[in-house]
């Protein structure tokens, strides 16, 4: 099978209104080549999506972000910037989670403010150093967590993250514990992986804060 042929299976297996990645076809295609091919295949691949997107096969939504329309009555359908958060940023499509909402937007998910930010805050493991990093065409900003984020332990660094306030959200709610409390609950998160992931992220903040709420 040659490259194009890779690039349009991998694509056809995509499901219409879902992005396609420019380096997920990239990591696709080089497990049927040498190592050594690695630049040629990226840049062959690079051209073949940019030569569908003229075919018209796919089309593009950001720089390196392509998708299959979905067509209705009205014609074909753009691709949302919510999907593309997600799976960006969020959720692979095996549906590991790999970040969380964290920041004003979530204060005011859980009534701690009124505050509606203009801009959502997100930690993820795509965000490869300790610096922020706005994508302005998303209207987002993203920074790396403290540990791997995971299917396991996402709430609880979203807990850890109410708890520290580390971005100094002006909170209104009177009944902050209680308000914490109830995310505990309402997400069965247990005490002891608190603890934890707490000693994990060496958040003696949290520790103290949870040896409160236990009592």
């Amino acid at each position: 099978m040659n490259c194009y042929n890779m690039v349009l299976d991998y694509i056809n297996n995509i499901e219409k209104g879902t992005p396609i990645f420019i380096e997920e076809v990239k990591d696709y295609v080089i497990k049927f080549y040498n190592k050594e091919d690695k630049e040629k295949v990226f840049n062959n691949v690079k051209s073949i999506l940019n030569r569908m997107n003229k075919e018209g096969i796919i089309q593009t939504a950001y720089k390196g972000i392509y998708y299959i329309p979905i067509e209705n009555i009205f014609g074909k359908m753009l691709l949302g910037t919510r999907q593309i958060i997600q799976y960006k940023y969020l959720m692979d499509k095996k549906g590991n989670i790999k970040g969380y909402i964290t920041g004003a937007k979530l204060f005011n998910d859980v009534h701690l403010t009124t505050q509606v930010p203009n801009v959502i805050d997100i930690a993820t493991n795509e965000c490869k150093n300790f610096n922020k990093y706005e994508n302005k065409n998303l209207n987002v900003v993203i920074r790396k967590p403290k540990i791997t984020v995971s299917n396991e332990n996402y709430k609880y660094l979203q807990l850890f993250d109410l708890i520290e306030n580390k971005d100094n959200i002006d909170i209104e709610a009177p009944n902050q514990d209680e308000i914490i409390y109830d995310f505990i609950t309402d997400n069965n998160l247990n005490f002891e992986k608190i603890i934890k992931f707490a000693m994990d992220t060496k958040s003696r903040k949290v520790i103290n804060k949870i040896l409160i709420l236990a009592r």
